[in-house]
């Protein structure tokens, strides 16, 4: 049981971290699309070729973005499901421990009334 629960926070651990490095790489995504527009907006237009580039390099960027965002959501899901299988494991461990709670105190009370009915 203990082994099954550090397993769990081991892995929420490891994939809080992932969300960590995803969410500074889509800020860092973010400011650099912002950045590239701010740029061009001073840059005149210029051959079909360069406006293709400038295009294809802009829609990589965004589409660069929508990744890490669905990345992001992929590893908060996992977050949440890990943490309520977690929580289940506790739940297990208490149920488990009340049984043994019980089954200990109906041993002392069988023992009780073993040592009266012997006196």
């Amino acid at each position: 049981e203990g082994k099954e629960k550090r397993k769990t926070q081991t892995e929420i651990e490891g994939k809080r971290q992932q969300l960590d490095e995803q969410i500074l790489l889509l800020q860092h995504s973010k400011s650099k699309v912002l950045r590239e527009k701010w740029l061009l907006q001073g840059i005149p237009a210029g051959t079909a070729e360069e406006e293709e580039a400038r295009r294809r390099q802009s829609e990589e960027d965004e589409f660069r973005v929508k990744q890490l965002e669905d990345n992001i959501q992929r590893l908060e899901q996992e977050i949440q499901a890990l943490e309520s299988e977690e929580s289940q494991i506790s739940a297990k461990e208490q149920i488990i421990l009340e049984k043994l709670k019980e089954t200990e105190k109906s041993f002392k009370d069988f023992q009780k009334s073993f040592s009266n009915a012997d006196g």
